[in-house]
């Protein structure tokens, strides 16, 4: 990520985490907007410039807005904006195992269709970034708890009618399993 996208997800996040920005308009549509900004972009180490830049570009991709009330005016995030901000969360994501296993496996079946490869491939790629073993082409496995994950995923991917969730007690020959996730 070059580094005004590194900015734009920067203030997207910042947004998203309910950091509200307000400011006094002293001419409507001016650059003046744009001065209770500083304070942010201080925090992020850039330049008022690239920052202000970086806010007017993120308007015109309809990722924000203002949104003006009398003489304040206030920066929301848009539907756009949110998808961004959601897939920017799927990047963090990450599953918390706990100190001892319950003996309970996670299992992730999917069959999603050949027009919706690209999610397909990338939820695959997710599944073995957060560290599932992948039993069959279409099949994970997983020993910690992560049905919440998982749905946040099929959210992300909008692959929801074409995944199963299985928790199993026992798989017939798991020791290798086992093994693999150091249980």
């Amino acid at each position: 990520m070059n580094k005004r996208g590194e900015l734009t997800k920067q203030i997207l996040l910042a947004l998203g985490a309910g950091f509200v920005i307000t400011t006094v308009m002293v001419l409507p549509g001016s650059a003046e907007m744009f001065r209770p900004l500083i304070k942010l972009m201080k925090k992020f180490k850039t330049k008022r410039q690239s920052f202000v830049k970086s806010i007017k570009t993120m308007k015109r991709d309809r990722l924000i807005d203002f949104k003006e009330d009398g003489n304040i005016s206030k920066i929301v995030i848009l539907e756009k904006g949110r998808e961004k901000l959601l897939k920017y969360d799927l990047d963090s994501l990450e599953i918390k195992n706990p100190k001892k296993w319950d003996g309970i496996w996670r299992i992730v079946i999917f069959d999603i269709p050949e027009n919706e490869k690209t999610a397909r491939n990338a939820l695959r790629l997710k599944l073995k970034e957060l560290g599932f073993h992948q039993l069959q082409k279409s099949v994970f496995i997983f020993p910690y708890p992560c049905l919440s994950e998982i749905q946040f995923i099929e959210e992300i991917f909008k692959v929801g009618p074409y995944i199963n969730f299985i928790e199993a007690q026992k798989i017939e020959g798991d020791e290798w399993l086992k093994q693999k996730f150091n249980l």
